[in-house]
């Protein structure tokens, strides 16, 4: 990982967002860049060139104002050593972010669930959605505060049905910077019940495919739902991750169905990790 782009509207939760990414760039050694966008009328954004030009004085007054709260932002002790890039454009909010991740080979977006300024309070539910919905590149959606940030229990909730190799490696990869106990989590409700034995079938074939992990345990957590079993699990064992994977064009979350992946995202108090990975 080299790279970790920090969505900021200027509010509580992208900040707290900037203080967690600060803690994952000095583990990886990598850059961070902070990335506000204006999403201004087209009649103060000059795009003769190809590009989105501020013009006219309320656009360069925009412009100006976000760069002081730039300087304010970023003079803190948390990003000392590390080396941090900001970034103002003229674009809509969830575009602009998949633009530029992709422009700049961006490893991985940490970013606040909601906010209350800024981007037209961007980070509200359902524009966090639309970004782990459509980002390639993993999200790290901040739900806890920065003082309180640590990656010692994660829970990764899915099927485990042996069609999720490529997303679990993923998720992997990128959890072994911190070494933390790996609970598997599958629900069992009553409306897609199966046995104990069945799933310890399901779970042992899974297993054989995957490298060792000595941290590694595997649960299956009785519930009314599986929303309500990945929430009611997360909280029994304090967990400080919730890992999920999403798919191609399926959009949300391939290890579970979409309603309940999205309810996830929005509703988690636990920090949640997306990981996309797209149809071979």
């Amino acid at each position: 990982m080299k790279k970790i782009l920090v969505p900021i509207d200027f509010s509580k939760k992208s900040n707290e967002a900037l203080k967690i990414a600060a803690k994952i760039a000095r583990k990886t050694k990598s850059d961070i860049h902070v990335l506000h966008l204006l999403d201004l009328p087209m009649s103060e954004i000059d795009i003769s060139d190809g590009n989105r030009v501020p013009k006219g004085p309320f656009a360069m007054m925009m412009f100006e104002q976000t760069h002081e709260k730039f300087d304010d932002l970023l003079d803190k002790d948390y990003l000392d050593n590390i080396p941090v890039y900001e970034h103002v454009l003229t674009d809509a909010p969830v575009e602009g972010i998949s633009t530029f991740a992709k422009e700049k080979n961006i490893d991985l977006i940490v970013m606040g669930s909601h906010g209350t300024s800024g981007m037209d309070e961007f980070f509200v539910g359902s524009n966090t959605e639309k970004v782990v919905r459509t980002s390639k590149i993993p999200v790290f959606v901040v739900k806890g505060a920065a003082k309180d940030f640590k990656i010692e229990k994660v829970v990764i909730a899915g099927k485990f049905n042996g069609n999720n190799i490529k997303e679990f490696h993923k998720i992997m990869h990128f959890l072994k910077i911190f070494e933390p106990e790996i609970y598997l989590l599958r629900v069992n409700t009553i409306s897609n019940f199966k046995s104990t034995k069945e799933l310890d079938e399901v779970f042992s074939k899974f297993l054989k495919k995957v490298p060792e992990y000595k941290c590694l345990h595997k649960v299956i957590y009785n519930d009314m739902d599986v929303q309500k079993g990945i929430f009611n699990f997360a909280e029994k064992i304090d967990a400080d991750l919730i890992a999920l994977a999403t798919r191609g064009r399926q959009g949300i979350m391939h290890f579970l169905s979409d309603s309940i992946a999205e309810s996830v995202v929005n509703a988690s108090h636990t920090n949640i990790l997306t990981i996309k990975v797209d149809r071979d």
